[in-house]
């Protein structure tokens, strides 16, 4: 089972903290050709990561009794990306509810053109998982491993790509015969 953090009431959670994370995008060699449901993909794709094209995420979390999210993109707010965050939160609560419990200020940007053609989905949504498990790291010391691994199921949630953005510099998406 993928949720191995046992949720703590309100009041052991920190007031304030601060996270970051780095993260690749990822050119796939080998495209995956739709999806099932919840971001499943239909066949495996290879991809590799591109170490040079990363976006860098800082989160503050604010303890709050009402959730909300602010979003800045290249030092700009960008409140046209945010219900694309909303939906991947929505989808990652039942794995990590704490997050609802504080204000959020998400400060990201790439080193690399924005729609440009390189998946900054990926990145992106790899990088906020990151940042997520690094503070459910600081939350309950969970291995390293544990946190790669449901950061990659949970940045699949926010795009399928982004999970092959975890690991690197080589990943396979998807079931297939040989793993």
């Amino acid at each position: 089972m993928i949720n191995q953090f046992k949720y703590s009431p309100k009041n052991s959670l920190p007031n304030l903290v601060n996270i970051s994370a780095k993260s690749p995008s990822n050119i796939a060699l080998v495209k995956y050709w739709g999806k099932k449901k919840i971001q499943i993909p239909t066949n495996p794709s290879i991809s590799f990561t591109l170490k040079n094209c990363l976006t860098e995420t800082s989160i503050e979390l604010k303890k709050s009794n009402k959730f909300s999210i602010q979003l800045f993109v290249e030092g700009k707010e960008k409140a046209s990306f945010l219900p694309k965050i909303e939906q991947f939160l929505e989808r990652i609560k039942a794995y990590c509810p704490f997050i609802f419990d504080y204000s959020l200020t998400i400060n990201t940007y790439n080193t690399f053109p924005h729609s440009s053609g390189i998946a900054s989905s990926a990145s992106a949504f790899s990088c906020l998982s990151m940042c997520i498990m690094e503070f459910e790291n600081y939350l309950s010391g969970c291995s390293k491993d544990f946190q790669y691994q449901k950061a990659s199921f949970l940045s699949r949630l926010g795009s399928g790509s982004a999970s092959r953005s975890i690991y690197g510099p080589m990943a396979i998406w998807g079931e297939n015969e040989i793993i």
